[in-house]
């Protein structure tokens, strides 16, 4: 075993592992049971199966206005249904979490424009041959004339969350991500100019641009690196009978032209990889046979599978000492050793801390403003102070977040960069300390208020007979009573700002969840990442904790100690 580091600090590295293993170990003990099967007869004992299918990918995954799932895959999910002969039960999923689904058993199968890659097939087990095929483009406004990926270098451009080609393209031409959850919100950032493109499947583009709303935009790139899409098993389904029949059903797709035809169906632009795989695989021999078929082996030929994997594949990467000896441990951090992951996951740490201080130091301030503001005489001013204090207190943060970032931030004034190109006057951290800000600092200006009606009037009348006047007797008498009236409840407010700075990842800043939901997807860690930001978190409240129990036991009342 090799004990890569040492010392005080590779003692408390080697208790944060141990905490983290122990998380992980509980939370794999108290999953569930299986309630996927992974072979033919499991499902039709079980009476259906689970297809796990995109929701907010038109048009191969989408809701009609009737709330139903509909697209191509759908389509392609029934026939499986119907091959199996068991009902299909559908099920929605994103990008961010599709890997995750099988490996939980809340699915049996998914079909849901999953590009095949190695970094994948690490976590589940992928059918050949591949049913469709896309590469990465991007769209963008015409008027920006982009011509090369290169002129992409320190550009922000938009990215859909758990995006196969995300980690690539940005580590190719150093391109500054802005990832959003949703497909839509990198569409809307896109529509405010909070980037110069969206990053996503040359398809998907296409079918955008043959839409009205897209007039004005383009795909200007070559497309980068076409991956096949994948039907996604569990990998100890690979290699069964479950497998054999949907690889079946993805060569009969291919020979009937099915896949031609539902291209069609749902307006898609005919590609080229679907008619070069139809000619290829309904082609026959001299005697009548399919060129494509099972050989001895019981696999298709390589040249039926022209997206296959291992054609693609790169020398792999070697792996270090403290990589090996996590993973004999059963823990994989690559924010460890895997250089990308952990310049991102700093940089997001780093986000959090900031944005954290940010939004403590704008509520307390919003905070003393407003208990101030409560107690004027001149009542109109009260009336403001408490209808923000009421609308702030009952609207949902993230609404707040979507409305500053996507209404108020559409509104303002452009600005031009040194490269030329027109931004926004103020960026997503601006946006997010502002409105997590504004929303911790109506429920702090109650708190201060609290405190402040609970100071004894004749210390306020004091305070007045040493010839203070209303604001100097608040600040220098008053407010500090006060705070150690309410410093409990202050307490627990600033504790929740901190633990809700994760909101910000709604709008693509890069804080500790947001690039946690970045790596995750990829490497196929979900219980290591989400314990590591649970240990984090729990170290940034206590850090907090600690500083306001410091200050409670610094903080003297005027007159009864030093």
């Amino acid at each position: 075993m090799i004990d890569p580091v040492g010392g005080k600090f590779g003692r408390l590295f080697s208790c944060l592992l141990a905490l983290v293993a122990l998380i992980s170990a509980l939370t794999s003990a108290m999953t569930g049971p299986a309630l996927a099967a992974d072979d033919i007869d499991e499902l039709r004992a079980k009476g259906h199966v689970v297809i796990a299918v995109k929701a907010d990918y038109p048009p191969w995954g989408f809701r009609d206005p009737q709330g139903q799932l509909i697209g191509m895959e759908i389509d392609l999910a029934e026939d499986i249904a119907r091959r199996i002969g068991v009902p299909a039960r559908i099920v929605a999923v994103q990008s961010a979490n599709r890997l995750e689904v099988l490996r939980q058993h809340q699915a049996d199968i998914v079909i849901a424009t999953m590009g095949d890659n190695t970094s994948r097939r690490r976590i589940i087990g992928m059918v050949e041959p591949h049913y469709y095929a896309s590469g990465v483009n991007l769209l963008s406004r015409k008027e920006l004339r982009i011509e090369r990926w290169e002129d992409l270098r320190g550009m922000p451009v938009c990215a859909k969350q758990g995006a196969y080609f995300n980690k690539s393209v940005a580590r190719r031409y150093n391109l500054d991500l802005r990832i959003f959850k949703e497909t839509r919100e990198a569409k809307l950032a896109l529509r405010d100019r909070r980037c110069v493109g969206f990053l996503f499947d040359d398809s998907a583009i296409a079918a955008d641009l043959l839409q009205p709303e897209w007039r004005g935009y383009t795909m200007p790139l070559p497309t980068l690196d076409e991956a096949g899409w994948a039907i996604g098993l569990r990998q100890q389904a690979m290699g069964g009978d479950l497998d054999r029949l949907l690889s079946d059903a993805v060569a009969d797709w291919h020979r009937s032209g099915l896949l031609l035809e539902l291209e069609e169906k749902w307006g898609i632009k005919r590609t080229g990889f679907l008619v070069g795989m139809n000619r290829l695989w309904s082609a026959r021999d001299s005697a009548g046979d399919f060129l494509c078929r099972r050989g001895p082996d019981d696999k298709f030929p390589d040249e039926c599978r022209p997206t296959r994997v291992e054609a693609q594949q790169a020398a792999p990467r070697q792996p270090g000492a403290l990589e090996v000896w996590l993973k004999s441990a059963g823990i994989n951090l690559s924010i460890l050793y895997d250089p990308y992951d952990r310049a991102q996951f700093l940089r997001g740490l780093v986000n959090t801390i900031l944005l954290a201080l940010g939004c403590i130091v704008l509520s307390v301030v919003i905070g003393i403003t407003g208990a101030w503001l409560l107690g004027v005489g001149f009542a109109p001013v009260r009336w403001l102070a408490t209808g923000y204090v009421e609308f702030f207190r009952y609207t949902p943060p993230l609404v707040q977040l979507y409305f500053f970032f996507f209404g108020i931030g559409a509104m303002l004034p452009l600005v031009t960069a040194a490269n030329g190109v027109e931004t926004p006057l103020m960026g997503g951290f601006a946006w997010a300390v502002i409105a997590l800000g504004v929303y911790a600092g109506a429920s702090n200006t109650v708190i201060f208020r609290t405190g402040i009606d609970a100071v004894p009037m004749d210390i306020r009348d004091s305070a007045a007979a040493l010839g203070y006047g209303p604001l100097q007797a608040y600040v220098r008498i008053i407010l500090p009573l006060a705070l150690r009236n309410c410093l409990a409840a202050l307490n627990a407010n600033l504790v929740n700002i901190v633990k809700a700075t994760g909101l910000a990842s709604a709008i693509a800043v890069p804080e500790l969840l947001y690039v946690t939901n970045q790596i995750w997807p990829e490497e196929g860690n979900t219980v290591e990442m989400m314990n590591v930001l649970l240990v984090i978190f729990f170290l940034l409240v206590s850090v907090l904790v600690y500083g306001m129990h410091r200050l409670e036991k610094r903080l003297r009342i005027p007159g009864q100690g030093a």
